[in-house]
């Protein structure tokens, strides 16, 4: 076991400690680790030195409180099975919903700075058409208008696509690892 390997593993035992005990713990082995390579001791023989995580965890912690090893065998594999094939199929729900959105918030985008834009296409127009109206060129302030009215909406649409795209990643990541109830 190499120093990583151990700070990780004791890290895990001790996640039942205060955050600030469980970090000067965890830097007082690392200080052995630093220590004993210094006198040319390789990680594994200090590691072999320090004894083995979950007993040194059990001395601390005491034996009610340590949680289960993350590599056990037979954790929880069917619940993953099946928390895994209801996530498949949400998904496949799930990813025409989300790129459907994507796509109404493209076209907001787009009418916005189509709206915007208008002026610039009237004169474009008129300069190279001919054919000024006073309609035309009410028309093209309307639509300013609404193109200034469809920005604030992309804004507040997409602050809540992403938001709403984080929160649905980070559940669906705490779903699968067993930490949300479906």
């Amino acid at each position: 076991m190499n120093k990583q390997e151990f700070i990780e593993t004791l890290r895990h035992y001790l996640v039942s400690l205060p955050v600030d005990e469980r970090n000067e713990l965890l830097r007082d082995y690392e200080a052995h680790f630093i220590y004993g390579q210094q006198y040319g001791k390789s990680e594994a023989e200090i590691a072999r030195e320090l004894g083995d995580p979950l007993t040194l965890a059990r001395d601390i912690v005491g034996p009610d409180f340590l949680p289960q090893p993350p590599w056990a065998p037979g954790r929880d594999t069917p619940r993953r099975i099946g928390v895994t094939i209801v996530l498949f199929f949400l998904n496949l729900f799930a990813l025409p919903v989300i790129a459907a959105m994507w796509a109404a918030f493209a076209a907001i985008c787009l009418a916005a700075l189509a709206g915007m834009l208008s002026p610039i296409i009237l004169a474009l127009e008129s300069a190279l058409y001919g054919g000024y109206s006073p309609f035309k060129l009410f028309m093209a302030i309307g639509f300013v208008g609404i193109g200034m009215l469809f920005a604030g909406l992309s804004r507040a649409a997409g602050i809540e696509l992403i938001s709403g795209m984080a929160k649905y990643g980070q559940w669906t990541s705490r779903t699968w690892k067993g930490r949300t109830r479906l």
